[in-house]
């Protein structure tokens, strides 16, 4: 490691400890990349978000999508220019930095090309690049985007030195070098790379360019192959692009889950992805740096939703990566909503959240499977949902869900089963969301409780027309001469909720987003094209309800449900999906009417992700619940939080006897409406700090490169 690489390290770690000292107090080393990236070129939109980076502790942010895209803009759109400038002088005001997005090739229709570096093409882009620089100095990095361009290198042939060129990696190394002259040695400014790609068969491609790439540019990886998908592994990029510093490219504000119009609090998720790459980066050569996320899809904002919560855990993981998701969320609903820590009102919001990440997993997926829609509307028929399923497969990034996707294909009435009662699951999940709500009318503000409430209407609305379009598809591709009638069942269900929402039935819900009445009846019309169905009736079948955790400790957690006379339970459980690798069975009881049942599941690791369903048994019926998500607790965690709770004699003793959450001092951070009191003189100091850091890093490398183009001396 050299003298430049020790020093930037040092002075990253020591300002990101002054930025965030509320966060570091019980924490593992914070990260120094914590960014946002922003989609829509509402510059009015833009500017109240960078408005917020010092609240939440962003240090860098993203300009893509509507904002800019490609290198050329800058040549021939003066407005793309001004709106650069801009809002990168705004991150500027704020101690962050900023970084453009620059999809390569930027050229459409493009079959050939020449990859020679002193050749015209090449010195064409370069001076494009010197032209983008030299227009918006603003600029802190340029992100290079070749997934989703408007040519991809993959499929460019060679036109000149096709030898050297007939790899496509080649080509990727080529561009990553040409475009760090200009900016790395010219303007000495920072080089990154999205990894972005669409099949398999891109891994290694991406992964032996960027290892044999000597320039020190940092990687930018989504968590998972291709789109975010929370079934998937983790991205096999991840800690593995060589000595690169890397960090998530992450998703808040839920563009496949509702885009803020429907709560997806991904804390579990976002938590799940850390500790994955904490272990992956436990034996690499490069260095695990943070994250960014998505703080937007266009006009669909995580701000001012519950997803405001995912920027929350971010924000929590960066400067503490061991952080767990009960303290995310608890955090959370102190700061934001001013709910006392441990109280009742406290609780019930916190369940809320995270029974939120439920309904999303249950709702858009099937059994694991992206099945319905790339996106956060309808699928406009069968046909269309299939052809998603296919080209999004879980199964083409882990084989074991190849049994699965085969019986989503043609399911079996087995499967249907199984695929109702997960999306039962969801819609009764979202009902019990509505209804526990209600309880916090008066603890809430009313700005706060309507805007939440009707949050939880569109998404209970949301989760049961779901339920019926997943009816509808999977009972269509069921081959039992009843299925037709089944799924006309679950058409006729959807033309009524078309028809209450065209008769307002559900005020509070002002806008459509992300379905319909017009949605669900072109859905309902191509289907009923295809289908030969006699009557509309319902396949009949029992489900398992009240589903819910109720405890977590280091190594137990406690379960529930609703257990019905005469039925026999079997609990499974797993840290690995798909499969089930532990069977419990729960004592039998006998019940005269259905009743709760409680039920403790020891012997776990502490700290760690497990999965676990139920199945229930009734005169050889059977019925196999979805999957649930649960973690425990982190050594300690539970002692620390309730010595610290003890010490607050404001608490009764129903209170502390079930405390989950230590209260916020008043040194921690307090991510709220009220801006953000724990970001002041000492986030000042840091971000002034890593900013001064950042333009003697840029000078210093720049000079560097200058002197010796062979990369001798590298950080």
């Amino acid at each position: 490691m050299s003298v430049l690489h020790s020093a930037r390290r040092a002075l990253w770690l020591l300002a990101v400890s002054l930025l965030l000292p509320a966060f570091t107090a019980h924490a593992a080393n914070p990260l120094p990349f914590h960014g946002w990236t922003l989609t829509h070129d509402d510059m009015d939109y833009n500017l109240s978000v960078i408005g917020k980076m010092q609240e939440f502790g962003v240090t860098h942010v993203q300009l893509s999508h509507r904002i800019v895209t490609r290198v050329d803009q800058f040549q021939s759109e003066p407005e793309v220019v001004e709106r650069v400038r801009t809002l990168a002088s705004a991150i500027h005001n704020q101690g962050g930095q900023a970084i453009v997005w620059m999809q390569e090739l930027n050229t459409s229709d493009t079959v050939a090309y020449c990859f020679d570096l002193d050749g015209e093409q090449m010195q064409a882009k370069m001076q494009a690049y010197r032209d983008a620089l030299t227009a918006a100095p603003e600029i802190d990095g340029v992100m290079i985007s070749f997934g989703s361009a408007p040519t991809e290198l993959l499929y460019v042939l060679p036109s000149c030195n096709p030898i050297a060129y007939a790899a496509p990696k080649e080509r990727y190394k080529a561009i990553i070098e040409a475009i760090s002259r200009v900016v790395m040695d010219e303007f000495g400014k920072q080089v990154y790379v999205r990894t972005f790609y669409h099949k398999g068969h891109e891994i290694p491609i991406l992964r032996n360019a960027l290892k044999e790439t000597d320039r020190p540019v940092i990687v930018m990886s989504k968590a998972e192959p291709n789109d975010f998908e929370p079934y998937y592994p983790l991205n096999p990029l991840i800690a593995d692009v060589g000595a690169h510093d890397q960090f998530f490219e992450l998703d808040c504000a839920g563009e496949y889950w509702g885009r803020g119009a429907i709560p997806f609090v991904a804390a579990e998720y976002f938590v799940q992805r850390y500790r994955e790459a904490a272990a992956k980066f436990a034996n690499s050569e490069g260095r695990f740096i943070g994250s960014t996320c998505r703080v937007d899809r266009y006009d669909y904002s995580a701000m001012g939703t519950l997803n405001e919560a995912n920027l929350y855990a971010q924000a929590l993981l960066v400067a503490n990566p061991e952080a767990s998701a009960t303290t995310i969320i608890n955090r959370f609903v102190e700061s934001k909503y001013a709910l006392t820590a441990n109280s009742d009102s406290h609780r019930l919001m916190a369940d809320i959240l995270r029974r939120s990440y439920w309904v999303g997993r249950k709702m858009y997926y099937a059994k694991g499977e992206w099945a319905f829609k790339k996106g956060s509307d309808m699928p406009a028929s069968n046909t269309d949902a299939l052809s998603l399923m296919v080209d999004k497969s879980i199964s083409q990034w882990d084989a074991a869900y190849l049994p699965i996707t085969a019986a989503l294909t043609i399911p079996s009435q087995a499967t249907l089963r199984e695929l109702l009662q997960e999306k039962q699951e969801a819609y009764e999940l979202a009902q019990r969301n509505l209804e526990v709500f209600q309880a916090l009318r008066s603890a809430l503000n009313i700005n706060d409780y309507n805007q939440i409430e009707s949050l939880l209407i569109k998404q209970e609305l949301a989760s049961k027309i779901w339920l019926h379009m997943a009816g509808a598809i999977f009972s269509a591709r069921n081959l039992n001469p009843l299925s037709a009638n089944w799924a006309a069942w679950h058409l006729d269900q959807m033309e009524v909720i078309a028809d209450q929402l065209d008769a307002q039935a559900y005020p509070q819900i002002t806008t459509p987003y992300p379905f319909s009445s017009e949605d669900i009846r072109e859905f309902v019309e191509n289907e009923r094209k295809l289908l030969l169905a006699t009557d509309a009736v319902p396949l009949e079948i029992s489900h398992i309800s009240g589903v819910d955790v109720i405890e977590t400790a280091t190594d137990q957690i406690k379960i529930s449900w609703l257990a019905e006379p005469g039925t026999n339970y079997t609990i499974e459980l797993t840290q690995q999906l798909p499969s089930y690798a532990i069977t419990l069975s729960p004592d039998k009881t006998d019940i005269a009417q259905a009743s709760l049942k409680e039920f403790t599941i020891s012997g776990l690791q502490p700290d760690s992700p497990y999965w676990f369903r139920i199945i229930a048994e009734t005169n050889g019926d059977t019925v196999t619940s979805g999957d649930f998500t649960v973690w425990t607790r982190k050594v300690g965690e539970a002692e620390e939080e309730e010595t610290d709770n003890g010490e607050d004699a404001g608490k009764d003793e129903g209170d502390e006897a079930d405390s989950e959450e230590e209260p916020a001092s008043e040194n921690e951070t307090n991510i709220s409406k009220g801006g953000g009191g724990a970001f002041s003189s000492w986030s000042l100091l840091a971000l002034a700090l890593i900013q001064v850091f950042r333009n003697f890093e840029h000078r210093f490398r720049s000079i560097i490169f200058k002197i010796n183009r062979q990369n001798i001396f590298r950080y």
